[in-house]
C-alpha cells in the first residue's frame, strides 16, 4: 500500500516534504542534564552544532559545575559570560570565608554558575565552615526567582531542612509566605507534617528486627535513630539504632513470606551491618506520616520515645 501511494506521488509530480524536527533548546537541554545529575545519573554533555558555540560553551560549563569543585570556564575573553565565570571561580578557590556582599554582588546569570554555588556552599555547610548567617544568605540567593527551578527547588529544600533541625517555625513560614512558597507548594507540605511530628511519638512506626520479627514494642529502642536505605551509610556511633527504609507500597497481606523480605535478605548480607542494631522499615506510609521522605535522616528521642529532632536530608549530620 506504501508503495502504490509513492508511485501515485511521483506520477503526479508532488513533493513530500518531512518537517524538520525542532531543534532543542538550551533551557530544555540544560533541564535535562540538571534532572539526571540530581537523580544521581552519568551526564552526558550534548553535542551542538558550530552555529550554537555560546550555548554549547554554557553546557561545557555546566558540566563542568557537575564534576568538579571548581569549575572550568570555556568563554571567550572580555565577555559578560567570562567574567562572571572567572568571579565564581575566585569565590570558590577563595581562602576566606564568603560574606553577605559577596554573595549579593555575584552575578548568577549562567546555570552553570548557579550549580557551582550551589555545590560549594553544600559542601561547606555539610563540613560546618559556614555561620548561620552565611548559610541563610547562601539559600536566599539560590532561591532567588532567576534562578533554574530545578537549583531553586534545591535550596528550598535544603533551607527546609535546616528550619525542620533547628525547629525554626519563623523561617518556615517566611519561606512559605514568599514567592517560593507559591512557586513550590508541595515541597512544604512535607515538613509541615515533620513540624507537626515534633513531640510526638513514633509509635505509628512499624519495625522488624533483622531477624524479620515483627519489634511489639519500641521502648528499647536507642535514644538516637539513623533512617538511611543505604547499607553503606553507616549511622556515626554503633550505640544508634539503624532502621532501614524499604518505601514499599505494598500491604502486609503475607504475613509470613511479605513481599518485601526479599530486599530486606539482599540488604542486610552488606558488609560490616552485622555490627550494627538493625531495624526495617518497610512501609512508606508509615514514614510519610512521620514526615520523613529524604534521606539520610536522624531522629532524636526522649526518654518517653517522644520525638525531640528530626535531621533530615541535607541538615543529616555526616560522618
Amino acid at each position: 500500500m506504501y508503495m502504490l501511494l509513492l508511485a501515485a506521488a511521483l506520477l503526479n509530480q508532488q513533493v513530500i516534504q518531512i518537517p524538520e524536527q525542532e531543534p532543542e533548546t538550551l533551557e530544555l537541554l540544560e533541564h535535562q542534564m540538571l534532572m539526571a545529575y540530581d537523580y544521581g545519573f552519568n551526564v552526558q554533555l550534548p553535542e551542538l552544532p558550530p552555529v550554537r558555540e555560546l550555548d554549547a560553551k554554557k553546557l561545557k560549563w555546566l558540566h563542568s559545575a557537575m564534576q568538579l569543585q571548581v569549575p572550568v570556564s570555556f568563554f571567550q575573553a572580555d565577555t559578560p559570560e567570562h567574567t562572571e565565570s572567572l568571579d565564581i571561580i575566585g569565590l570558590l578557590n577563595s581562602k576566606k570565608p564568603p560574606t553577605e556582599e559577596s554573595f549579593k554582588d555575584l552575578s548568577l546569570s549562567l546555570t552553570g554558575s548557579q550549580l557551582a554555588l550551589w555545590r560549594f556552599g553544600q559542601t561547606a555547610i555539610r563540613n560546618g565552615l559556614w555561620s548561620q548567617k552565611i548559610r541563610l544568605c547562601w539559600e536566599n540567593r539560590l532561591m532567588d526567582e532567576s534562578t533554574h527551578p530545578i537549583i531553586r527547588g534545591l535550596a528550598l529544600r535544603h533551607a527546609l531542612c535546616w528550619a525542620l533541625a533547628q525547629d525554626d517555625e519563623n523561617r518556615l513560614a517566611d519561606l512559605k509566605n514568599s514567592s517560593i512558597g507559591e512557586d513550590i507548594p508541595s515541597m512544604f507540605t512535607l515538613f509541615q507534617k515533620a513540624f507537626a511530628s515534633l513531640g510526638g511519638s513514633i509509635a505509628s512506626l512499624r519495625l522488624w528486627s533483622s531477624s524479620f520479627k515483627e519489634v511489639d514494642s519500641l521502648e528499647n529502642l536507642s535514644r538516637t535513630l539513623w533512617l538511611c536505605p543505604d547499607p553503606g551509610f553507616f549511622p556515626a556511633s554503633r550505640a544508634h539504632d539503624w532502621i532501614i527504609p524499604l518505601l514499599d507500597d505494598s500491604q502486609r497481606e503475607n504475613r509470613e513470606r511479605p513481599l518485601w523480605r526479599e530486599g530486606a535478605e539482599q540488604l542486610l548480607k552488606a558488609q560490616d551491618i552485622s555490627a550494627f542494631n538493625v531495624y526495617i522499615a518497610p512501609f512508606k506510609k508509615d514514614l510519610e506520616l512521620l514526615g520523613i521522605a529524604l534521606f539520610p535522616t536522624q531522629l532524636e528521642l526522649d526518654q518517653a520515645g517522644n520525638i525531640i529532632s528530626i535531621k533530615m536530608g541535607d541538615a543529616c549530620p555526616r560522618k
